[in-house]
């Protein structure tokens, strides 16, 4: 009789654990140098959201940034890390610009260059499947940007005549007296004045990105979300004009004692919840258009 013995187990020595945040810790360090590059940069820009109301809408932009990459976490979580070498200009570009607005006394560029510095280190140490879902809240980012002063003070004055103007145009057709001069009203018995802070320019940057956050929040058709960036600046607009013919109205019949109301002093927030109410009436419009359009 032949005696027989079971094989000896093969032990295996256990694997280290891989985490599922490990991949990512590269993508974040690279995010964090960046962030840690542009420290000299952004705390200016802070400032200055902080001392003009009109560039205030600069401390929301981060944050609605940051829910737009949080909003598809899950297909960012899907996909694999995977490098790509198309990233690496887009870093070497950021730097250039940062390095040319910073010795240049430019601020702009050197600001302008941080969503490009991020793209590029996402692209590079991710990939492009990663990329292609981060875009969007890192280009968000450019709204936060102010444009150089020079720029915006030309804007503002040119808008300041567009904006008289046509408030001076809704006012004949509403039976109000009315001679534009310049930037001036005069109404019977009183001037008033179309100021800078009254003028489009301030509300464009921050309703085209209202237009573009909100058409990220749900899934739309990528021309639906397109028209409600394209629309937002000029919904601000009217929305101005708006205000400033019913401010004017209500000083012909009230006096100057309607320059107080809650229209004319909070023009900023009247102009933002306006253009918000147009652009979900008009993204309510073409959302019934596009259902209709789909074939059956």
């Amino acid at each position: 009789m032949t005696s027989f013995s079971p094989p000896a187990a093969v032990v295996k020595s256990p694997a280290m654990p891989v985490g599922p945040s490990r991949p990512w810790i590269p993508l974040g360090a690279g995010v964090a140098a960046v962030l840690g590059i542009y420290a000299p940069v952004v705390p200016a820009m802070v400032g200055e959201w902080a001392a003009f109301p009109n560039l205030s809408h600069g401390f929301a932009i981060p944050f609605i940034a940051a829910y737009l990459i949080w909003a598809r976490r899950e297909r960012i979580a899907g996909e694999a890390l995977e490098s790509s070498p198309f990233g690496l200009p887009l870093v070497v570009l950021g730097l250039a610009i940062l390095a040319l607005g910073s010795l240049g006394g430019e601020p702009f560029l050197a600001r302008v260059s941080l969503p490009v510095m991020l793209l590029g280190t996402v692209l590079f140490l991710a990939g492009a499947r990663v990329a292609r879902h981060v875009w969007a809240g890192i280009g968000f980012l450019l709204f936060m940007i102010p444009l150089p002063y020079l720029m915006l003070k030309s804007l503002t004055y040119q808008f300041q005549l567009i904006d008289a103007g046509a408030s001076a145009r809704a006012l004949s057709w509403l039976g109000v007296p009315v001679f534009r001069e310049g930037v001036f009203l005069h109404l019977p018995g009183i001037t008033l004045e179309v100021a800078s802070v009254c003028s489009s320019v301030p509300a464009i940057a921050a309703l085209t990105a209202l237009g573009a956050a909100y058409g990220q929040m749900h899934p739309r058709p990528t021309w639906l979300r397109a028209a409600l960036i394209v629309a937002a600046a000029p919904l601000g607009f009217a929305s101005n004009i708006v205000r400033i013919t019913l401010t004017a109205v209500s000083v012909y019949y009230f006096g100057p004692v309607a320059l107080d109301n809650v229209i004319h002093k909070f023009n900023g927030t009247t102009v933002f919840l306006m253009t918000v109410v147009l652009l979900v009436a008009l993204d309510a419009v073409m959302l019934r258009v596009a259902a209709r359009n789909l074939p059956r």
